[in-house]
């Protein structure tokens, strides 16, 4: 691996590109947005629409959320802001809901029930279903991570009383999120970001997409380590033996609460092929599959692809989740997990979640990386055992 490098960051998006959604954003919504019988706000973030719905439903003191454990916090953050009480439920180690202990830990403060549909994956939402509707609480399905994928007879993101997305984590945006109702709102975003936001917003992405389309810099080891660094908010380390804390970037900022999405984000989205999106996605996702079998290191979460499913990224669980990661960012590779912990949350009452949290890293697989990046992620992958001492 000393002889090659190849970058292969999260997802870009050059100025120009940044510039003409800017001018295309006026006129029709992106048809991404457009659900019939549903009542859809865009909004700045996925965290907003959430700060959005606890205003639409009053939520306060007294009132329970139930929300899975394993999270990275930006979800939990703008119910706590609202002066909820969050109850985390159990996720399995295949980051599935435990149906039972969401079912213990009901009681007559609870209002919400909060299901992710993880990387893409659906949750099984049948008894959740019956009981939001036997006790008449509110159910939000949270697509952030399955924003195109369909489930089971295409029913993710059409059971929940709302649902949450989040634009970014699909698309090269600078911000983007929606709140999709069933109901009209008594509440709608109001202002758009200022444009200075927006710029300042962008510049990573405009990183990203350089690193992606100019090879030159690769050539160097000065150039690499100054573009591989600080495309993302790294975790800090542990002090002896504790958990992390969450990155304060995911926290909720409540003054953004009626921020709408950016111009720039409206008009990417009105001109992404999302089947384009999907169709590389998959790809990229069962090439990974196909080529890191037999990997001691690294442990896939899914043995397989769903054909309604569309991968956020490759999530693996790895044996030495801090060496991998620093191997794979020093070769250029964008890897992702969600090492922090909630404050003040009971977490040794989830200790699958803490495990998810603890090993589970996802290996890039956007729409933006050719064959030949994923080969070269794939080799990176494999090669962890020559490197790797216990």
């Amino acid at each position: 691996m000393k002889d090659e490098f190849c970058a292969c960051p999260g997802l870009g998006c050059s100025p120009a590109t940044m510039i003409a959604g800017w001018f295309r954003s006026y006129g029709s919504l992106p048809a991404l947005s457009m659900i019939p019988d549903r009542q859809v706000l865009l909004t700045h973030q996925g965290r907003t629409a959430l700060g959005l719905l606890c205003n639409i439903l009053g939520l306060g003191q007294g009132d329970e959320v139930l929300l899975p454990a394993y999270n990275c916090g930006a979800e939990v953050d703008p119910f706590m802001c609202a002066g909820c009480k969050v109850v985390f439920y159990r996720i399995d180690r295949a980051a599935r809901a435990d149906i039972g202990d969401i079912k213990s830990r009901l009681s007559s403060a609870t209002r919400v029930i909060y299901v992710t549909h993880f990387f893409g994956w659906p949750q099984d939402m049948g008894e959740i279903v019956d009981i939001c509707k036997q006790r008449h609480l509110f159910l939000v399905e949270d697509c952030a991570q399955a924003l195109l994928s369909w489930g089971s007879d295409s029913l993710i993101g059409k059971l929940g009383d709302a649902v949450i997305c989040s634009y970014g984590k699909f698309l090269g945006l600078p911000d983007g999120g929606a709140l999709i109702l069933k109901q009209p709102p008594k509440f709608t975003p109001a202002c758009f970001p200022n444009i200075t936001w927006t710029w300042q917003a962008s510049l990573p992405l405009f990183k990203k997409w350089f690193m992606q389309h100019n090879a030159l810099w690769q050539r160097y080891p000065w150039g690499r380590q100054l573009l591989n660094r600080s495309w993302t908010s790294r975790p800090g380390h542990r002090k002896s033996g504790r958990r992390l804390e969450m990155l304060s970037s995911n926290c909720f900022d409540a003054s953004r609460r009626f921020w709408r999405m950016s111009r720039a984000s409206v008009g990417i989205l009105k001109n992404t092929n999302i089947h384009e999106v999907v169709t590389r996605r998959r790809r990229n996702f069962a090439w990974l599959s196909e080529h890191l079998k037999n990997n001691e290191h690294l442990m896939p979460l899914h043995e397989s692809l769903p054909a309604d499913v569309c991968p956020l990224a490759y999530p693996v669980f790895a044996k030495d989740p801090g060496y991998a990661r620093s191997y794979l960012e020093k070769n250029g590779i964008f890897v992702q997990g969600w090492p922090g912990y909630y404050p003040g949350m009971p977490w040794d009452e989830y200790p699958d979640a803490c495990v998810l949290k603890d090993t589970l890293l996802t290996l890039p697989v956007h729409q933006d990386l050719s064959l030949e990046q994923m080969e070269y992620i794939a080799k990176c992958a494999n090669s962890l055992g020559n490197h790797f001492s216990p």
